[in-house]
């Protein structure tokens, strides 16, 4: 019995990968240059100023998920109470910092020093005094009770019951079919 063919690609299909490669990295670079700094600049400090002396309000909790989100990618964030819960300004920051983070323009020392300058770094120091070390700091707090996360939870360990059980039936199914 043969064994596998192996295709050796052409001088005409490696020079076709390599130019299609050259291309995506062009076309990464241009969306990453679409987010002019200035505007992302103006956006930062706008979501930062608010958090100064706005984090306790309805609308500084939407912002404070929204950069910890980007910062650590733990927190839970509602897209539509962020969308409908920010005045016109805000929304406009949020927009623009959102664009910059999903074409990677937005920089770890950016996210940083919205953090710092807020006040939410020292803000999560307060919080996290005094909480056991086999627990996670809730900062900022999440926008559902804890009746609610529960409800979650358990929702979700349901939910990855039932998709473990297909995943075996799927796997059975395969293996009687052989």
């Amino acid at each position: 019995m043969p064994g596998p063919i192996i295709h050796f690609p052409t001088e005409e299909e490696q020079q076709a990968t390599l130019d299609e490669f050259a291309r995506e990295m062009q076309r990464v670079k241009e969306r990453k240059e679409s987010v002019p700094p200035d505007k992302l600049n103006e956006a930062l400090e706008t979501i930062t100023d608010y958090l100064k002396t706005g984090w306790s309000t309805g609308g500084g909790r939407r912002l404070r998920q929204f950069v910890w989100s980007l910062w650590n990618g733990f927190h839970l964030i509602n897209l539509y109470d962020l969308s409908s819960g920010l005045n016109g300004r805000l929304t406009d920051a949020v927009i623009v910092v959102f664009n910059a983070a999903m074409v990677d323009a937005l920089s770890e020392d950016q996210k940083r020093r919205v953090l710092k300058e807020s006040g939410e770094f020292a803000r999560w120091e307060q919080a996290s005094t005094g909480i056991p070390e086999d627990e996670d700091v809730l900062y900022p707090p999440f926008p559902m009770s804890t009746d609610g996360l529960r409800r979650v939870a358990n929702s979700a360990e349901h939910s990855d019951r039932r998709i473990e059980q297909q995943r075996r039936a799927e796997q059975d199914r395969e293996a009687a079919d052989e």
